[in-house]
C-alpha cells in the first residue's frame, strides 16, 4: 500500500474513533485497532494524535473547497450562488465534524499544531470563493459597485459568527436555518442593485 493510501486509511479510522468517542477520549490504541495498522506504522506517518487530526482537517477543507466551488459554479446568478453557499455552509455547521474540530481546538496543547490548524481554517478558500461570486454579481449588474473583498469578509464573518453561536448553543436546526436565511436576506438587500 502506498504512503498516501496508508495515511488516508489511518485518518479515516481515526476520524471514526473521534466521532464515536470524542477527540480527547480517543487513544492511539483505539486508532491502531480501528485501522489495523501497528502503532509503529501509525507513528511512521504521524507524530501524534494531534497530527492525525490536523491531517483530517486539511483533507476535509480541501474536499469542501472543491465541492463548494463546483456546486456554486452550477448556479445561474450570483444571488443563487450565495444562497447555495449558505445551504452548503449550514450542512458543514450542523455536521458532527465541526463540533469535533471545536473540541480539538479547545484542547490542543501543541502550539505549532494549533497555529497550523487555525491557519488552515482561516486560509481556506471560502473568502476567495465568495469574493469571486460577488465580483461576478457586480459584473452582471446584480450587485452594487462595491469592494468584493470587503463584502466577502462581511459575508464570511456573518456566517462564521452564526456557526460559532450554533456550536455554543446547539439550538434546533430550524433556528440555525432561519437565522442564516434571514442573515442572507439582509446581506443581499444591502448589496443588491435595486
Amino acid at each position: 500500500m502506498d504512503k498516501a493510501l496508508k495515511k488516508d486509511l489511518i485518518a479515516d479510522a481515526a476520524l471514526a474513533c473521534f466521532l464515536s468517542s470524542g477527540y480527547n477520549c480517543t487513544t492511539m490504541d483505539e486508532i491502531v485497532k480501528a485501522s489495523g495498522i501497528s502503532k509503529g506504522g501509525i507513528y511512521w506517518h504521524f507524530k501524534s494524535k494531534d497530527e492525525i487530526f490536523l491531517y483530517i482537517i486539511e483533507k476535509r477543507l480541501s474536499e469542501w473547497n472543491r465541492e463548494f466551488t463546483a456546486r456554486l459554479k452550477s448556479e445561474d446568478s450570483a444571488k443563487a450562488a450565495l444562497g447555495k453557499f449558505v445551504d452548503l455552509y449550514l450542512e458543514v455547521i450542523a455536521a458532527p465534524f465541526l463540533a469535533l474540530t471545536h473540541e480539538f481546538l479547545l484542547h490542543i496543547k501543541d502550539k505549532e499544531i494549533l497555529n497550523r490548524a487555525c491557519s488552515n481554517i482561516n486560509n481556506s478558500n471560502k473568502n476567495n470563493i465568495i469574493k469571486n461570486v460577488i465580483r461576478d454579481g457586480i459584473t452582471k449588474g446584480e450587485f452594487k459597485a462595491l469592494d468584493p473583498e470587503t463584502a466577502a469578509n462581511i459575508f464570511i464573518g456573518t456566517f462564521e459568527g452564526i456557526g460559532v453561536q450554533w456550536l455554543k448553543q446547539q439550538n434546533d436546526k430550524k433556528v440555525l436555518e432561519h437565522t442564516a436565511k434571514t442573515a442572507l436576506d439582509i446581506f443581499l438587500e444591502g448589496i443588491s442593485n435595486k
